[in-house]
């Protein structure tokens, strides 16, 4: 992957954007700017996946489970500030012919056979039913189906069937992948199918990722590692925004939420060597080495600030 600075607009490109499900709030004030072009988002990401791609937020599969706003039916879209992917602006849709969505896990048709299912959605993004067929080959040779065009879908493993998703979804050659946490509940030995699936989708593209959790052991470390910017959102706000290098030195990545005197914590926080990112009251702090919760929870009492979440990422 490329430096996205070089190749023009960020990849992902926040500015106090605010996302809602219906008419309540599920992300304010994001703010964030890749430097590569492969991001990651992590945590609470089902209404951000849901604005991005268009897909009522009752259809995807939420990346935290206890979150009420993903499991509610409606419509998430930007309606403050400006997020685009790519350059292209969110709030109007125009990043739509620029990017290709796949969900997780999506009901499938399943009397249909793999090269109809790829096709159709190439009709979908918008090319004739010729161009479509003739788009199919490179799109399942790039996720390792290409043996597989004439099976049914009710024949595919799940591994198999996240890598159909994948081809769906890049069969028009879309500049920007969006993927759904392609890699949730697999064993190391279906998650690497997977990654290899992915790894061939996102050859000479942009790609965003989430993920419910961070995991930086197996298969799923694979993601954060090759990704060069993580974002990780919890509670409708921005915890942490760097790269998985600035994490690993940084230790163990906790989140917090903080309800009083977050200043004073993040300056008590530093005199110990530990930096507070996010605000204004979801907050994320890597540990280093020899530090530990009890010097967080040292240093809330120091400066009487009311942390009522301590939770590590991984």
């Amino acid at each position: 992957m490329g430096d996205a600075e070089a190749a023009g607009p960020p990849l992902f490109d926040a500015r106090a954007a605010r996302i809602a499900v219906d008419d309540v709030v599920a992300i304010d004030a994001l703010t964030a700017a890749s430097r590569g072009d492969r991001v990651l988002c992590a945590g609470d990401t089902g209404a951000l996946f849901a604005a991005l791609t268009g897909i009522p937020l009752s259809s995807v599969r939420s990346a935290s489970p206890d979150d009420a706003l993903d499991a509610a039916p409606g419509e998430a879209r930007v309606v403050a500030g400006r997020l685009a992917i790519a350059g292209r602006d969110v709030a109007r849709s125009t990043h739509r012919a620029a990017s290709g969505a796949a969900p997780l896990d999506p009901p499938l048709p399943l009397a249909w056979t793999v090269d109809a299912y790829v096709a159709w959605g190439a009709r979908l993004a918008g090319a004739s039913p010729r161009a479509a067929a003739e788009l199919v080959p490179s799109a399942l040779a790039r996720v390792g189906l290409a043996a597989a065009q004439k099976r049914a879908l009710r024949t595919l493993a799940l591994p198999e069937r996240r890598a159909l998703v994948l081809a769906q979804a890049i069969a028009t050659a879309p500049p920007v992948l969006i993927a759904e946490d392609p890699l949730v509940g697999l064993d190391d030995g279906a998650a690497g199918f997977v990654l290899a699936a992915l790894a061939g989708a996102t050859e000479g593209r942009g790609a965003l990722l989430t993920a419910a959790r961070l995991d930086v052991e197996g298969a799923r470390g694979v993601l954060v590692r090759g990704a060069t910017d993580v974002l990780v959102l919890a509670g409708g706000e921005l915890a942490f925004s760097g790269t998985f290098a600035e994490v690993a030195a940084g230790g163990r990545l906790y989140t917090l939420t903080v309800r009083s005197n977050a200043e004073l914590l993040r300056e008590e926080l530093a005199a110990r060597g530990i930096a507070l990112r996010g605000g204004p009251a979801r907050f994320s702090a890597a540990l280093p080495e020899g530090a530990t919760t009890r010097d967080v929870v040292l240093a809330a009492a120091r400066c009487r600030a009311a942390i009522v979440e301590l939770t590590p990422l991984f």
